[in-house]
């Protein structure tokens, strides 16, 4: 059982957490990007960004949706990043945390969500392409991944809200 809300600053020190989780399992996303607590002032200060969170029944964030929206001309789109605790992975947490925030942001005037996933995170691709999302391009060969011995592409996904 979890429960879904928008993340803001009172949950400050929950988002740190998990973002420095995800930094010690190298986990390759900008989310490990966070160094300080501070740091996701700005998340919390900005109208563009959009934060949503599952919660398990302890309180704890288990998941994070991070929608940043387009400024400008572009302000009908957002580009989504996703992260999901390692201990509560595979059980629908990004799936239902996404459809939540796709519907919140629906209601904010969003047209269209945006993201990008590298080509080996099967367990990603499978989740967004289940949520409606439609492929609609690729960086080839976007870096080289030494884990994987080769060049990785990156993976540009779209869906209409």
């Amino acid at each position: 059982m979890m429960e879904l809300l928008n993340v803001n600053r009172s949950h400050r020190q929950e988002v740190f957490r998990l973002c420095q989780l995800l930094r010690e399992e190298n986990a390759r996303m900008s989310f490990t990007d966070i160094a300080s607590e501070e740091e996701l002032d700005q998340w919390f200060d900005s109208p563009e960004i959009y934060l949503y969170g599952a919660f398990n029944t302890d309180g704890q964030l288990i998941g994070l949706l991070k929608a940043t929206r387009g400024k400008g001309n572009k302000s009908h789109s957002v580009y989504l990043a996703a992260a999901v605790h390692p201990a509560y992975r595979k059980q629908q947490v990004a799936k239902t945390l996404t459809e939540y925030g796709l519907t919140k942001l629906k209601e904010e005037g969003i047209l269209i969500a945006r993201t990008y996933i590298y080509s080996w995170n099967t367990a990603s691709i499978a989740t967004i392409e289940s949520l409606g999302f439609i492929q609609s391009g690729r960086v080839f060969m976007h870096e080289y991944d030494p884990d994987e011995g080769g060049y990785i592409d990156d993976l540009i996904y779209y869906k209409l809200l």
